[in-house]
């Protein structure tokens, strides 16, 4: 009996060691003052052309009651101070090509947000208020284009797998389909 105790727990602790967690792309902050927010960070849309720029396209829910609230799109951008500013004005600057559907977005811009780092790089983002069926055609798309229209220059990304992932789980999460 003891032995085959020690065994079994010996095969569980080796099956619990061989196990890694499912990486968590979406966040949830609560405070005790206001309302609470779901979001999607670190959702990077690489290139392979372009090398002189970053650019994300994260998704958040303000909450409001239990499953209302407002919805955002953040577009983040950095590069190389030698890169500049990629200078995002107010108005209809973000389109989206979700399989074949053209998506205008507009907002505010990013000059409120633009920072110098100290390591030398330029950072901006600029906010696209948008509505959960949007969220939920990003999520189900097969296909989904970035643009965003900055004064400086225009920057065109497309959704890799990772990234199409990371909206579905947003979408499973706090929408549904």
């Amino acid at each position: 009996m003891k032995t085959n105790c020690f065994l079994l727990i010996a095969v569980v602790g080796l099956l619990a060691g061989c196990y890694t967690p499912t990486r968590k792309d979406v966040y949830t902050y609560r405070n005790d003052v206001g309302q609470g927010i779901d979001l999607i960070t670190d959702n990077e849309l690489e290139s392979n052309a372009d090398k002189n720029s970053l650019v994300w396209l994260n998704a958040s829910r303000i909450r409001q009651g239990t499953w209302g609230g407002r919805y955002f799109l953040e577009v983040r951008y950095e590069a190389l101070q030698n890169t500049g500013w990629l200078d995002i004005g107010p108005g209809q600057t973000l389109t989206l090509t979700v399989d074949a559907d053209t998506l205008r977005l507009k907002g505010p811009g990013s000059i409120n947000t633009r920072r110098e780092t100290g390591s030398g790089t330029v950072v901006e983002n600029a906010i696209y208020e948008t509505n959960e069926d949007t969220l939920r055609k990003i999520a189900k798309a097969t296909q989904v284009k970035v643009v965003v229209q900055g004064k400086s220059r225009t920057i065109e990304r497309d959704f890799r797998p990772e990234n199409n992932r990371k909206f579905k789980n947003f979408v499973l999460t706090y929408i549904g389909f």
